[in-house]
């Protein structure tokens, strides 16, 4: 591994369209209760791991894919900023700069949200590129997500710092990445997706 030293738009045509879904996740929230959130009652059912139902109180409950948002952000020799996790899920690995999208928060907002959060630069501008389902797994229970990729450029790369959960930072250039050390394969399928199509700014 190496060592490191504008206005939004529709998305680019060949976003991908084709299936992509992933086997249903073993362990849901939903199998995870046995009581009622509301009234406290044990006996409780799971509908389409989607949802519990109370029966003695009625309640029902859903359990919404959490949605994510990672950036691609390329130096001007075109080499892509890709940083080392240092926490798990997939802790070790290499993964875009992003993260969970807070309740309130758009998913532009929270893209230069994580952006200064883990490598210390201001997003500039940005692009939507794609999303994917994926399943985030964490502490024995696994979370479905909706992942939200841009395409963004920043104001500079002079502040890039390595920040919390951050173990490196690096610039590597599309020949030297080595799909395998991906955290995500949602991750690989829109390094994969950009690779191919380039840019949609130059769309």
């Amino acid at each position: 591994m190496k060592t490191c030293t504008s206005a939004l738009g529709p998305p680019p045509n060949p976003c991908p369209l084709a299936p992509f879904r992933l086997q249903v996740y073993t362990v849901s929230i939903p199998e995870l209760i046995r009581f009622c959130p509301r009234c406290g009652q044990a006996g409780v059912t799971v509908l389409d791991a989607k949802a519990i139902r109370c029966h003695a109180c009625d309640f029902v409950l859903f359990f919404n894919v959490a949605a994510a948002a990672g950036a691609i952000i390329a130096d001007p020799q075109g080499r892509i900023l890709l940083l080392r996790r240092d926490r798990d899920p997939a802790k070790g690995k290499l993964a875009l700069p992003g993260g969970f999208i807070d309740a309130g928060e758009s998913a532009e907002h929270a893209v230069a949200r994580e952006v200064r959060e883990e490598v210390n630069l201001e997003v500039a501008s940005l692009r939507y590129l794609c999303s994917f389902p994926n399943r985030y797994e964490y502490k024995g229970v696994t979370y479905p997500t909706e992942d939200l990729y841009f395409v963004c450029t920043v104001q500079s790369l002079a502040p890039l710092a390595a920040q919390d959960e951050v173990q490196s930072l690096c610039f590597l250039a599309p020949s030297e990445i080595d799909m395998n050390e991906i955290a995500f394969p949602t991750t690989r399928q829109t390094l994969q997706l950009y690779f191919r199509e380039g840019d949609p700014r130059n769309a």
